[in-house]
């Protein structure tokens, strides 16, 4: 079995496993919750945050030679399927990506630091050696 989808409501859930069934894609779901109430939550503060990926409700494939064609079926429809360690892989296939080059606001912190270094050399030049 493999992961395919995972989303906090249950309808996005119920759909594919439904479209997934009319594809002849056999699939399962865990940490699905019986109980039956509205999968929308108002927003609070003080509310402890619970919700993780690995709790949502997923979608499994259940034999490997359809994880293919579900795949293919989830883009067909606008989902990206679920890839875990996705930069990881990217990074790894793609060596001119691995290269750590320092972003614009690194570059320019140092080129201030540059400048900044340059007027306090200036300055102790001035004071020491009398120079201007």
């Amino acid at each position: 079995m493999r992961l395919i989808y995972t989303s906090p409501r249950s309808e996005n859930i119920d759909r594919v496993v439904a479209l997934f069934a009319e594809r002849g894609i056999e699939s399962t779901v865990s940490n699905r919750s019986n109980w039956k109430r509205s999968s929308y939550q108002r927003f609070s503060y003080t509310q402890q945050r619970q919700d993780s990926r690995d709790s949502w409700p997923q979608v499994w494939v259940t034999r490997a030679e359809d994880y293919a064609n579900a795949r293919a079926l989830m883009r067909e429809i606008g989902i990206e399927p679920l890839v875990r360690h996705g930069e990881e892989l990217a990074a790894a296939r793609n060596p001119e990506l691995r290269v750590n080059q320092p972003s614009a606001p690194t570059r320019v912190r140092r080129l201030l630091l540059l400048v900044v270094l340059g007027v306090a050399v200036f300055q102790a030049m001035r004071y020491y050696f009398h120079v201007i």
